[in-house]
């Protein structure tokens, strides 16, 4: 599957993991993710780092349900009350304890699941897709972000199997085990990672990697401008509404500057690949529909369509359950489907007979013994 519609799946994952806070999408959303791992490809890396961030998004939902529990919330179905202390108000509204309810309990809850989801999609990602994949589909203009990101990507992984490695080391040597040894990993952990980026870096310096030349001072000066009216767009959206005209025009400005940057930077280097990855038809197709679902699913939150929206607070009631919004949810699971029938063509192409052979009695232009 090319690298282009693996990001666009991770863009519907988490678009309809924020836009939805029901427990039933939220929960078809988790085991779409949960399949699509199971049937996706592996790196040795990419499979340390998806166990490490499935562990993280659970720790994260575990976190947020701990801080209701302390905190205590509001709501009539008082679980369970924890003893407090009661704090003034300058403090800005700080509670510790107090009653415990399952309007707060399942409001937490849902808000975890939703992190656990978007965890669990960038663990699927990095695990199937390497980073030098992610690299080689950046732009030409965005190269030095998506280096970065390739580096982040890579970070995970690489100290894991470092700290594993110095983990058995210790071990044969006969080293003790425990929370106090914890410096004498992290430690060399750490210088290890610092030594190889400074390799990475020296070495790319040395070959010239991704010179250009200096940009223009227009194209510098839109590049510039691009963040600051985008931001004025968004202010005068928000808090004034008798500016939105003015929202609307720093936003088409923002994207013209920008897109003038991104033209300028994009002739300025020039980039070759020597194995280009395919980009079929049926990735394309899918990339565009992964984008659509993405958006629509947080146009139909924004216009109350679906049931994504849930009110534990309204009474505790039962989420809703709409065709809409579980069609958002099913279509999270379509590189597993993907993936399925490519494993099935891959080994029909295996299980296919092979061509006649020509053998000394059949072809005509056999050398005679």
């Amino acid at each position: 599957m090319h690298t282009v519609a693996w990001v666009a799946w991770v863009f519907m994952v988490m678009a309809v993991s924020l836009a939805s806070t029901n427990p039933l999408y939220l929960a078809i959303v988790l085991l779409s993710v949960l399949l699509v791992s199971a049937l996706a490809p592996k790196t040795n890396t990419g499979a340390t780092g998806f166990r490490a961030l499935l562990l993280f998004g659970a720790g994260a939902m575990t976190l947020s349900l701990g801080v209701a529990v302390i905190n205590g919330n509001a709501g009539s179905h008082v679980l369970f009350t924890v003893p407090g202390a009661d704090f003034p108000s300058w403090l800005g509204g700080l509670r510790l304890g107090g009653p415990v309810t399952g309007e707060g309990l399942v409001y937490n809850g849902t808000r975890g699941l939703g992190v656990l989801c978007i965890f669990v999609g960038f663990g699927v990602f990095n695990a199937a897709v390497s980073p030098i994949r992610v690299l080689r589909t950046a732009p030409a203009a965005l190269f030095h972000a998506g280096l970065v990101v390739t580096i982040g990507l890579n970070l995970l992984p690489s100290s894991i199997e470092d700290l594993r490695r110095i983990r058995e080391m210790q071990a044969l040597r006969g080293g003790r085990s425990g929370y106090r040894q914890l410096p004498s990993l992290v430690v060399p952990a750490v210088i290890g990672g610092l030594e190889r980026s400074m390799r990475l870096a020296e070495a790319m310096e040395a070959r010239g990697y991704a010179a250009a030349e200096p940009p223009r001072g227009v194209p510098r000066l839109a590049g510039a401008l691009a963040a600051p009216l985008m931001l004025l767009a968004a202010f005068a959206w928000l808090y004034l509404s008798a500016w939105r005209w003015l929202a609307i025009v720093a936003l088409l400005a923002g994207g013209a500057c920008l897109g003038l940057w991104l033209m300028d930077a994009s002739r300025r280097r020039k980039s070759t690949r020597f194995r280009p990855e395919l980009f079929m038809r049926r990735d394309r197709v899918m990339t565009a529909a992964s984008l659509g679902l993405g958006v629509a699913a947080v146009a139909a939150r924004t216009a109350g369509i679906g049931g994504l929206d849930y009110n534990a607070f309204a009474g505790l009631p039962w989420p809703t359950f709409e065709w809409p919004g579980a069609l958002f949810a099913l279509a999270c699971g379509w590189p597993a489907v993907r993936l399925f029938f490519a494993e099935g063509e891959a080994a029909a192409s295996e299980d296919a007979p092979a061509g006649p052979a020509l053998t000394s009695e059949l072809s005509p232009l056999s050398p005679r013994r």
